[in-house]
C-alpha cells in the first residue's frame, strides 16, 4: 500500500538526524507507484522498454522485473553492464555508438549469448563501419534505425534516405534490422490535448516512412517511440513500443509539464541552511554539484520555501531571499525537489531509502560512471 502518497508531508523523514546534506532520498513505495502507472497507460507490460538513465539503480531495474518487465534501453557501458548484471533479456543501446563503443557491445553480446543486444545507426558511414566489424568479428549485431522527426538532436530524417538505410540493414549478412526509434523529448506543450496533435502531427512522418518501406515486401517489426512527456500519445498508437524514464522517479519539470499525470514524485533531495549572511538571505549546502544545473534558477523547489528568490548558485552553495529568513536557524534541515532528475542522480553514489517516514537504507548508484 502505498505510504502518504496524498498527504503534504509525504517526503518528510522521521528519524532526520541520520541524513547528511546533501543527499538523495528515494521512495521505494512511490516508484512502486509509479511502474504500476507504466503499465496502466501502456496497457500491459509487453509494449514497455523503459530507460535506466533516469536511476541507474539496480533496485529498480528489479522492481521493474517484478512487474515484468524484461527489456531496458540505456546510454553507456556502465549501464549496460548494470543490466547484464540485472540479467534482463534484451538490452537496447540507444546511443549510435563509437567504434571503440560498439567493439565493447560485440564483445558482451559475445560473453552472454542469453541477452539480446541492440543499438541505433542513422546514417551509411556508420552502418558501414559496423557491417565491417561484424564481419571481421564474425558475429551479427540488431539495429534500429534513429529517425530524426523534429527533436534534431540525433536520427536520420524520415523519408527516402531513411528507406535506403533500413533496407541496407535488411541486406547485410551480419546486421538484422530491429526497426524503427524515435525520441521526440522537443514535444512539450503543457496542455495534453495541444501535446497529443502535436505528437501525432511529428508522428505522420514516421507513418509514412513506414509505409515507404514496407512497400518493398518488407515488414518494420517494432517501433519504439516517445519518452516520459509523449508516453501518454503514443500508447494510444498501434504498434508502438514505449520507453519512459524519468516517469520511475519524476521530477518538478515533468510534474510541471504533465500536471494531469498519474506520476508522483520518488526523488527529494536533502539540504540545510549553512549560512546567514545578511538579511532575508539563506545559504544552503546545495551547490551545482549536488543538482542539474543546465536550467536558469530555480532549479529546485524547496518545501516550505516555495515563494522564495533563487539568486544563485556556485559549486557548493544556494543563496536565496527570503522574508522569513528570521525563522530559521542554521543547520535547518529541508527537502526539495529537482527540475531535472536524471543529471541530479548521477551526483551521487547512493540514495537513502525511505518508507513510511523512515530511513532505512541506501541504494547504490551502480552505474553512474559515464564510460
Amino acid at each position: 500500500m502505498l505510504d502518504k502518497s496524498t498527504n503534504n508531508n509525504w517526503y518528510k523523514v522521521l528519524n532526520e538526524e541520520e541524513l547528511v546534506s546533501p543527499s538523495l532520498i528515494v521512495y521505494p513505495l512511490r516508484i512502486r507507484k509509479n511502474i504500476e502507472s507504466m503499465i496502466e497507460i501502456s496497457g500491459g507490460v509487453g509494449r514497455l522498454w523503459p530507460h535506466i538513465k533516469t536511476h541507474k539503480m539496480p533496485e529498480i531495474i528489479n522492481l521493474q522485473k517484478e512487474y515484468g518487465i524484461v527489456r531496458f534501453k540505456c546510454a553507456t557501458i556502465s549501464e549496460v553492464n548494470l543490466l547484464i548484471k540485472c540479467k534482463v533479456d534484451q538490452i537496447l543501446f540507444a546511443m549510435q555508438p563509437s567504434k571503440g563503443k560498439f567493439l565493447k557491445l560485440l564483445e558482451l553480446q559475445k560473453i552472454y549469448p542469453n541477452i539480446t543486444f541492440s543499438t541505433l545507426v542513422d546514417n551509411i558511414k556508420s552502418l558501414e563501419m559496423f557491417s565491417i566489424i561484424c564481419f571481421e568479428k564474425k558475429q551479427k549485431m540488431r539495429l534500429w534505425l534513429d529517425i530524426n522527426n523534429g527533436m534534431n538532436r540525433t536520427g536520420i530524417k524520415p523519408g527516402d534516405e531513411a528507406m535506403d538505410l533500413f533496407l541496407s540493414i535488411l541486406n547485410d549478412d551480419f546486421l538484422s534490422a530491429m526497426g524503427l526509434h524515435i525520441y521526440d523529448g522537443h514535444i512539450r506543450p503543457i496542455n495534453i490535448n495541444e501535446r497529443k496533435d502535436k505528437c501525432d502531427i511529428s508522428f505522420k512522418s514516421v507513418s509514412e516512412l513506414i509505409k515507404k518501406i514496407e512497400l518493398n515486401n518488407v515488414i518494420v517489426k517494432n517501433i519504439i517511440a516517445g519518452g516520459s512527456p509523449t508516453l501518454l500519445p503514443h500508447s494510444q498508437r498501434e504498434r508502438v513500443l514505449l520507453s519512459p524514464g524519468t516517469t520511475l522517479l519524476w521530477d518538478l519539470g515533468y510534474k510541471n509539464l504533465w500536471k494531469e499525470s498519474p506520476f508522483l514524485n520518488a526523488a527529494v533531495l536533502v539540504t540545510r541552511i549553512v549560512s546567514k549572511p545578511s538579511n532575508n538571505i539563506l545559504c544552503f549546502d546545495l551547490g551545482h554539484k549536488s543538482v542539474a544545473s543546465e536550467m536558469p534558477l530555480p532549479r529546485i523547489q524547496i518545501f516550505g520555501l516555495e515563494n522564495v528568490k533563487h539568486i544563485s548558485q556556485s559549486e557548493e552553495h544556494l543563496v536565496i531571499e527570503s522574508t522569513d529568513a528570521n525563522k530559521y536557524e542554521v543547520g535547518k534541515l529541508f527537502y526539495a525537489l529537482p527540475y531535472h532528475i536524471c543529471p541530479t542522480v548521477a551526483k551521487y553514489n547512493r540514495a537513502y531509502t525511505v518508507v513510511k517516514s523512515k530511513k532505512l537504507g541506501a541504494w547504490d548508484i551502480e552505474a553512474r560512471d559515464y564510460i
